[in-house]
């Protein structure tokens, strides 16, 4: 006998304005300024029935972050066509032009993200997640002979990854501006795939490499 618990609409429609209501929090006062008496108002929900469904702060994040991720995932897999190179551009550029869009609750993500330990939740979500399916589609792209035979697809996919997360935190220090988080998170992804790959991929990213650098 199945345990998963099967929600009603009205129980899909409550959550769905909370976790519609913290995005937005979050999005205009971010981490620090979510107040969850206030989401919970926003949504026309009762603390305790909040607190029922979202036990912290962090989880309340975790599971509005969640929704909103799949979301987009599954937008930009069906526009890329499935898995493969256009797939992984199109997940590494899509993060950068959200951040840019909703600066605020990027930082909550990060700040969130900081605070995880190894095996949590947003750790598999936004890292082991990432990394499994950039693995995947490297697969794709050596079983289509657009890689190089010798390629540990597991290992490339933890550099991009690497790469990947390594502008967020450089722009969330300081480092870099949110105006070029984008152009570096690009550059830095095809610099790293480039080498791996061959024939008329490699032509294609070579360009697209080349446009990001002027």
């Amino acid at each position: 006998m199945s345990n998963i618990k099967v929600l009603t609409p009205r129980q899909i429609n409550r959550r769905q304005r909370i976790l519609s209501s913290a995005r937005e929090m979050i999005a205009d006062h971010g981490y620090d300024g979510m107040v969850m008496s206030q989401i919970a108002a926003a949504a026309g929900v009762s603390p305790t029935t909040l607190y029922n469904l979202f036990n912290t702060k962090d989880q309340l994040i975790l599971s509005s972050l969640q929704d909103f991720l799949l979301t987009n995932a599954r937008n930009r897999f069906n526009s890329a066509g499935g898995p493969g190179w256009r797939y992984m551009l199109d997940t590494v550029i899509g993060g950068a032009r959200l951040t840019a869009a909703s600066p605020a609750y990027s930082e909550a993500m990060l700040v969130a993200l900081q605070r995880s330990k190894s095996g949590d939740q947003l750790v598999r979500l936004l890292i082991e997640d990432g990394c499994q399916n950039f693995s995947e589609s490297l697969s794709v792209m050596l079983n289509q002979n657009e890689l190089r035979a010798d390629i540990d697809t597991n290992n490339l996919a933890v550099m991009l990854i690497g790469s990947y997360w390594s502008s967020f935190f450089m722009w969330n220090k300081g480092s870099l501006r949110l105006a070029d988080l984008e152009k570096s998170v690009l550059t830095s992804f095809v610099a790293i795939l480039l080498p791996h790959t061959k024939g008329l991929t490699r032509v294609a990213l070579q360009k697209v490499l080349d446009q990001s650098l002027k």
